[in-house]
């Protein structure tokens, strides 16, 4: 018996994306603190939430209350009432 090589046809496992354009944000973040919001993100995948949370104290007023900032606080805070309430 001789093996038949079977090619996928490209539609067949390829999934269109339809993309809405979208307008630019009316308050850009700055890059160092787009960065200090990543590096914080960085820190709660590799589980340190209480870093995390000191990543973005350092950021400014505005900036701590930018949608990304806010998502992974909330994070950040989830990840830690679980540790308080086993040393209660």
């Amino acid at each position: 018996m001789q093996a038949v090589q079977v090619k996928p046809q490209r539609s067949q496992f390829s999934v269109p994306i339809h993309q809405v354009p979208q307008p630019p944000p009316d308050n850009p973040l700055r890059i160092s603190d787009a960065l200090q919001i990543k590096a914080s993100e960085y820190w709660l995948r590799l589980g340190e939430a209480d870093e995390a949370l000191r990543e973005l104290e350092k950021l400014p007023g505005k900036t701590w209350e930018s949608l990304a900032a806010v998502k992974i606080r909330v994070a950040a805070l989830g990840m830690l009432r679980p540790r308080n309430e086993t040393t209660r």
